[in-house]
């Protein structure tokens, strides 16, 4: 795991920034997916949140680890099943903590309601997803200079 308090003063910043920066993206792209979301999920017929969408993989690690939240246990369900995190209202952790999968996976009927909508919030969309993606990417990068800093300091 890697904590702020083990990062150089240097790369602590960056990664701070980075955070921030990571957090404002999902808290302005998350009222925009739930608007698209909103009028497509609740008449689909087979729900795409799956159990086994649920589960971090090792960027969603990082970056929670880096935020100094531990990951989430699970209940001991089928992967094919609803995610455990599910509601009525949608999911229940906020965009910013949940596995990156589930920010930026549409399914075909929400991509056609998408496209078939007006053309500037779907381009909105895209440039702060395009936006999310490239600062994960900085803050794997940072997290990797990090840890050689780490390494060479034995």
């Amino acid at each position: 795991m890697i904590l702020l308090a083990w990062i150089t003063r240097e790369n602590r910043r960056e990664i701070e920034d980075v955070l921030l920066g990571l957090r404002v993206l999902f808290e302005e792209i998350s009222p925009l997916i739930e608007s698209y979301n909103s009028e497509v999920c609740p008449y689909c017929e087979d729900v795409c949140c799956k159990q086994r969408h649920a589960y971090y993989d090792s960027e969603d690690r990082l970056y929670i680890s880096v935020l100094g939240l531990a990951v989430p246990e699970y209940s001991e369900r089928s992967l094919e099943e609803p995610c455990e995190f599910l509601s009525f209202n949608g999911c229940s952790r906020p965009r910013w903590q949940r596995p990156f999968r589930c920010t930026w996976y549409f399914c075909e009927p929400l991509l056609r309601y998408m496209y078939d909508g007006p053309g500037r919030p779907h381009r909105r969309l895209v440039r702060l997803l395009q936006e999310i993606v490239e600062l994960r990417g900085k803050l794997l990068s940072c997290c990797c200079r990090e840890t050689k800093i780490q390494k060479q300091s034995f």
